[in-house]
């Protein structure tokens, strides 16, 4: 069986495995290389992935984002307090001392760990990269942000346990980026003159930089820096704010008071952040909000 690594993302998780002399990043069941980090629980099943983005929407109140910020945190955190709280609509809770979410799912109100629903979730990459591989997929090594705890980090390794995952090792999301680059290298200078390399990483939730020194057959990583608090959904929110305030106004449209219309205009703020779109050009569309 193939040894997969999963880059475990706030907004989206990869897979790569290691074959035809480089690292091939296994397509989902939409053909899409990254697979949104989201577990939706409904009245007649869950979904995860691609279908639970589908119903991010519609279902909001019963869908789960932000796994990579609650796996092996409390309720009481100032973290989810004062951040997660504002970036999700599902109902954060205590369970058994950990975060936990209150869902509806089967026609019943459940409660489930943030270790669960990753566990959850980490089976659905286990089984898009075993369908791909076509074989049975148990070895595997997950990415984590240099800035996680000794608690996070075995959460993450019991929700891998959970999922029937062997984890053979968490990296550091830096080092594994500095080894992404230096593996493939052909002309990397001797110990005693090492070529530096600054890798900078905007992330969905946040960000860092390292400083990596590379030669021929070794890497040193010599200094790295985090920013837990800031990322792309920052950006997203400013610019939600901003809009919302120009929606009310001047049309009178209080978008802030509609969570469906709150994601319609995130979506529309994510998009007038990327490409393709002519320079000076931009434009932010939101539905009238309807009765949630």
């Amino acid at each position: 069986m193939s040894v997969v690594g999963i880059d475990f993302g706030a907004l989206h998780s990869k897979i790569g495995v290691a074959r035809h002399r480089g690292i091939d990043i296994i397509i989902n069941e939409v053909s899409n290389r990254q697979t949104p980090s989201l577990v939706s629980f409904g009245p007649k099943q869950r979904a995860i992935g691609e279908p639970a983005k589908t119903l991010e929407i519609s279902n909001f109140r019963n869908t789960v984002g932000s796994l990579k910020r609650l796996i092996g945190r409390t309720i009481n955190d100032p973290e989810i307090q004062e951040v997660e709280a504002k970036f999700t609509h599902v109902k954060l809770v205590d369970a058994n001392g950990t975060v936990g979410v209150q869902v509806n799912y089967l026609g019943e109100q459940k409660v489930f760990t943030a270790t669960q629903v990753v566990a959850m979730y980490l089976g659905k990459l286990r089984d898009t990269a075993a369908k791909e591989l076509k074989t049975g997929v148990s070895d595997v090594v997950i990415t984590v942000p240099g800035w996680y705890t000794d608690i996070q980090r075995r959460a993450l390794l019991d929700a891998a346990q959970i999922a029937n995952l062997n984890c053979l090792r968490l990296i550091n999301d830096t080092t594994a980026v500095a080894l992404g680059y230096g593996i493939t290298k052909s002309d990397l200078p001797e110990a005693e003159n090492p070529r530096h390399v600054v890798f900078v990483d905007v992330g969905h939730s946040s960000m860092s930089a390292s400083v990596v020194a590379f030669s021929k057959g070794q890497l040193t990583v010599k200094s790295t820096a985090y920013e837990p608090h800031v990322g792309g959904r920052d950006i997203d929110y400013a610019l939600l704010q901003h809009f919302a305030a120009e929606f009310k106004d001047k049309y009178k449209i209080d978008v802030l008071s509609n969570p469906k219309a709150i994601f319609r205009l995130a979506a529309g703020c994510d998009k007038i952040k990327k490409p393709p779109y002519p320079r000076g050009l931009r434009a932010a569309h939101c539905p009238r909000p309807r009765s949630p």
